[in-house]
């Protein structure tokens, strides 16, 4: 049986293989540690390209209080050419909705937060990053046992 500490969101974060699969590499800003990629969007119609934009995910494993994610959410700051910034937070208690943040009205970019308890309500804008952890979490579960905290054994 896996040792308690083993069960936390933290043992996502040892699917290096899985998580290179998606593309995303270990990352960490701390108190936060977690997983990020970067994406490349091109929109196309009938006369070639139309738009394109890059995009930053993060899908936080572990770390922060309620007050250190306060703290990420003033401060972060635009990146160059990435159009959006999103961060999946992984929590026991994840609060209902998401925060949008808008850097020059949107000309710079946006930040967005949401929560998430794996197993939990999806949030359509999230759906790419949630499944990943439930599916990470189900890989898991086969190889080692480990389940999500809160999760019936």
């Amino acid at each position: 049986m896996p040792d308690r500490h083993e069960t936390s969101f933290a043992a996502l974060g040892k699917l290096q293989e899985f998580w290179e699969h998606w593309g995303f590499s270990l990352w960490s800003r701390p108190p936060f540690a977690g997983v990020s990629r970067r994406q490349h969007f091109v929109k196309s119609g009938i006369l070639g390209r139309i738009a394109e934009f890059k995009a930053m995910d993060y899908i936080v494993l572990t770390g922060g209080t309620e007050g250190d994610r306060e703290d990420l959410w003033r401060n972060c700051r635009p990146l160059p050419e990435i159009m959006t910034q999103r961060f999946l937070f992984l929590l026991e208690n994840p609060w209902p909705g998401r925060r949008i943040k808008s850097f020059a009205w949107g000309i710079r970019g946006y930040l967005e937060f949401y929560a998430y308890k794996p197993g939990g309500e999806n949030f359509d804008k999230v759906q790419d990053l949630t499944g990943l952890v439930d599916l990470g979490f189900g890989l898991l579960r086969k190889t080692a046992g480990v389940s999500p905290p809160g999760s019936p054994e």
